[in-house]
């Protein structure tokens, strides 16, 4: 298997179900992920291994039949590879599982591979997976020994022995074996397989155990029988904040950081020389299909698949390609992008052959290799939707035959197939799977489009990508502007509310300072806070902050507050004899212009005229009768939401603390997030969705995210945003062009290799 094919393995398991148990702060946890990354990355070994073997067994097979068995094996463990991976996690993750419930394993023994096998078959399958079992306990006793000590001491436990341990020999031969028990293969391949597996984990366990045991000796977990005792965590400062001692939302965070940060700055090499890319990858020549198909060293003369063969090799892949898809149920997608590579290869091997070749151009090898890896790299990205990326990944036989043909392909972004790539990719970011009562148009729309250039395409009309992209722009544009409709509906209900409410916030402010704090009549106190309040609000609506029908409205509202203390009109009488009338209409005038009740209005009016007649009679040291201080300050709760508020306000505190320098740079990027920004999210009710920032207010802190069809999915701030990253509920996209992302990707794991490996240069391999 290539580094290419590598890529393709799942490096996280369950990260839904995990995330609660992430939170809990478990050592096993911990243990866990790395054990399981670490299996991971000896099972993507272990495949190349098995793929280099198979190989060489049916280059030197004696009939046809015994090759063709072993070319079966490569194609059988090259298409399940991830499937083996997974389940070999899920087996894995159900033992660890136990352990951080205290249980024993009670289910029947997974080592019998009866449903597939025969007895005798059966039984020749038992002895090697018992001398795999065996051969671990010879190899690591004392590491087995210790590590179930640890974790009996850890989980307070005295059952786990190296039999039931996550990580001992019948655990991980009843994992592998479970894990490949569906592969269709013979008895003879299947003995290999496993062969093969007992070589590759007896070599490579050691470590794997050493790095699980150090997880619980770095904790302070004893092997033997003393008390177990944890080591204090050192305090982390903004000067050194060691990776190992991250939390969880600090990773999801950092996770989060750097696709933001690309989007915004566009950092991505789409203009790539052929010739630059020959150079990069001749130092990889092992992996190229003239070394690994046809066994041809590097620089060595042979006759070359003329052309014209090549392309009939990828004719008629692309027909297969067609066929398949319209045999295709939309709502069951289940191409495999595997089953292209590998189909090509095949092909390529026998019409080589059958043509009385060698080799392949070594200018086609690396296109042809260069393209796979690009779409083996849009299809492990999740920025696009699975479903659309597993519906383009049909292009890949087209596009070879483009970059076969034009090789400005990969050094020109104005090509009209990269043109229509980025089109249709840049539309799919926002994609969602619609319900069964509504049609999928943009599903379907990509899906003409696959089609057409399944059907029409050969090297020679490239117009054809210009006249599907004509055509799918409009389609767009007719898309886009049903949406603008119902987006624009939203957004002016969001900015209403949120004006409403910063109009309300200001009201409050004003009267507050006003009032707060004075001894007043209860019966203006209540006309302050009721109906005057309604008529400010109207006002302030209305006409804004610097209009005179506001100024007038809060001036009316001075005058009254200063009118009904005795000091003051004690102090400036002639003033307050003059104001009095004028106040009394303005009050009227105000609570009619909002249908206040006349009868309310009448009864305010007399109370008041009695309270200005009272102030003549009172004393300025002296308050009104039935007066009252005035406090607008909010009471603290009581109880459970006393607690609730103190954890909110420490989260804040945590959020806002300016040594994270990790939950620093997450807010400096949400703080600069442009509208237009697509995010996606886990909704409370367990769902996926994908939605862009059509609105911000930075006054009220008010973030509105949109779906592709305009409607409102999320109505949030930038602290809940923080929350929603640190939790891995939130992730932001990249509305960029898969092509792009994807060669850029490929470019730079090919540097970056290249950097890396010095001895992998063309000297070295000759």
């Amino acid at each position: 298997m290539s580094p290419s094919d590598q890529s393709t393995f799942t490096k996280g398991f369950s990260v839904h179900n995990q995330r609660s148990r992430d939170q809990q702060g478990s050592i096993l946890v911990t243990i866990q992920s790395r054990v399981l990354a670490n299996l991971s990355d000896l099972l993507t070994e272990f495949f190349h291994q098995m793929d280099d073997a198979f190989f060489s067994l049916a280059e030197h097979a004696p009939t046809n039949n015994e090759q063709n068995q072993y070319f079966e094996a490569m194609r059988e463990l090259r298409l399940h590879a991830r499937d083996v991976d997974n389940q070999l996690r899920k087996e894995l993750a159900y033992h660890f599982d136990l352990l951080e419930n205290k249980r024993k394993d009670e289910t029947p023994d997974k080592s019998d591979d009866g449903l597939t096998l025969v007895d005798k078959e059966r039984m020749e399958v038992d002895v090697a997976l018992t001398n795999i079992r065996n051969k671990i306990k010879t190899t690591y006793p004392e590491l087995l020994l210790q590590f179930s000590r640890r974790l009996n001491r850890y989980l307070e436990t005295d059952w786990i022995n190296e039999a039931n341990n996550p990580l001992g020999s019948d655990t991980l031969v009843n994992a592998f074996s479970c894990a490949i028990e569906k592969l269709e293969m013979p008895l003879k391949v299947r003995l290999i397989v496993l062969k093969h597996f007992e070589r590759q984990i007896v070599n490579n366990l050691g470590p794997i155990l050493l790095d699980a045991d150090q997880v619980l000796a770095a904790e302070g977990i004893e092997a033997g029988d003393g008390k177990t005792t944890k080591k204090p965590t050192p305090p982390l400062t903004d000067q050194a904040q060691p990776s190992p001692g991250q939390t969880a939302a600090e990773k999801a965070i950092e996770n989060l950081l750097p696709p933001l940060q690309d989007a915004l700055r566009n950092q991505y090499e789409t203009i790539v020389p052929f010739e630059q890319v020959q150079a990069l990858m001749a130092n990889f020549y092992r992996e190229s299909l003239n070394n690994r198909l046809f066994a041809v060293k590097q620089g060595q003369n042979a006759p070359e698949l003329k052309r014209q063969d090549l392309f009939g090799v990828l004719n008629r892949l692309q027909t297969a390609e067609r066929d398949s898809l319209a045999d295709e149920d939309p709502a069951n997608n289940d191409h495999d992008h595997q089953d292209v590579r590998l189909l090509l290869e095949h092909q390529l091997a026998h019409t080589v052959r059958q043509q009385g070749a060698r080799k392949l151009n070594q200018d086609d090898d690396d296109v042809i290799n260069l393209v796979s890896m690009i779409f083996e790299s849009i299809l492990d990205d999740d920025n696009i939707p699975p479903e659309v990326a597993l519906l383009l990944g049909r292009l890949q036989i087209p596009m070879i035959k483009i970059a076969l043909a034009d090789k400005h392909l990969f050094s020109n972004a104005h090509h009209p197939a990269r043109r229509l790539l980025k089109q249709m990719s840049e539309a799919a970011i926002g994609w969602e799977k619609e319900s069964v009562l509504q049609r999928d148009l943009l599903m379907e729309e990509i899906r003409n489009v696959v089609t057409r250039i399944l059907n029409e395409f050969d090297e020679d009309n490239l117009f054809l990508f210009s006249e599907l992209e004509q055509s799918f722009n409009r389609f767009l544009e007719e898309e886009t502007r049903k949406a603008s409709t119902i987006e624009k509906r939203v957004l002016e209900t969001a900015q209403g509310q949120a004006k409403m409410e910063q109009a309300r916030n200001t009201i409050n402010q004003l009267i507050g300072d006003r009032m707060q704090g004075k001894t007043l009549p209860s019966v203006v106190i209540d006309m302050v806070d009721g109906p005057w309040r309604v008529l400010m609000l109207q006002k302030l609506m209305r006409h804004g902050r610097d209009s005179d029908e506001w100024k007038h409205c809060l001036r009316t509202v001075d005058d009254l507050i200063w009118s009904i203390q005795p000091a003051n009109a004690a102090a400036d009488r002639p003033r307050w004899v003059k104001l009095i009338p004028g106040l009394l209409k303005e009050i009227c005038s105000g609570l009619e212009s909002i249908k206040h009740p006349g009868l309310e209005v009448d009864k305010f009016l007399s109370a008041l005229w009695e309270i200005h007649g009272q102030i003549l009679e009172t004393p300025p040291d002296q308050q009104l009768p039935n007066s009252r201080k005035v406090d607008h300050t909010i009471t603290e709760p009581k109880g459970s939401q006393a607690e609730k508020e103190r954890l909110r306000a420490m989260q804040r505190k945590e959020l806002l603390d300016p040594k994270n320098r990790v939950l620093a740079n997450l807010r400096k990027e949400l703080l600069i997030m442009k509208e237009g920004q697509w995010i996606e999210i886990h909704t409370p009710e367990g769902k996926l969705r994908r939605c862009k920032l059509a609105w911000r207010d930075t006054s009220s802190d008010l973030y509105i995210f949109v779906s592709r069809r305009g409607n409102k999915v999320l109505e949030t701030n930038l602290d809940s945003m923080i929350r929603m990253a640190s939790t891995a509920e939130l992730r932001l996209l990249e509305n960029v062009s898969m092509w792009d992302r994807a060669l850029a990707n490929v470019m730079g794991r090919l540097k970056k290799a290249s950097e890396l490996q010095p001895d992998t240069s063309p000297t070295s391999q000759a």
